[in-house]
């Protein structure tokens, strides 16, 4: 369960929510990271903070160069450029509006 303060007409509340059954919009970052994680070669590059993939600059098949921009991660209201840890080919990556988690992987080079 997760706990929410909630404030309405000046009181505030405190509720627990309990996720039952994860929508459509959930289900599919969480079947796109098993994708990215059933792949065993190459570098993973993996999300420092939780959030929420704004744009996607590389795409599968481009080479990349160690330090170049791959994507723009959205974490606590900050944009975050992540950039390729080591050059080589993307062989995936995730799609814009993807939400993820810290830790999640957001793109294999190989």
């Amino acid at each position: 369960m997760t706990k929410y303060r909630v404030k309405i007409d000046g009181r505030i509340y405190e509720v627990e929510v309990e996720l039952l059954a994860p929508s459509k919009q959930e289900e599919a970052p969480q079947k796109q990271e098993q994708l990215l994680e059933q792949k065993s070669g190459g570098t993973k590059v993996k999300s420092p903070l939780a959030g929420t993939i704004l744009s996607v600059k590389a795409k599968i098949g481009d080479a990349v160069k160690a330090g170049d921009v791959l994507l723009t991660l959205e974490a606590l209201k900050l944009e975050n450029e992540i950039a390729a840890p080591v050059a080589g080919t993307v062989v995936q990556i995730v799609s814009p509006g993807t939400s993820v988690e810290a830790e999640h992987v957001l793109a294999i080079i190989e």
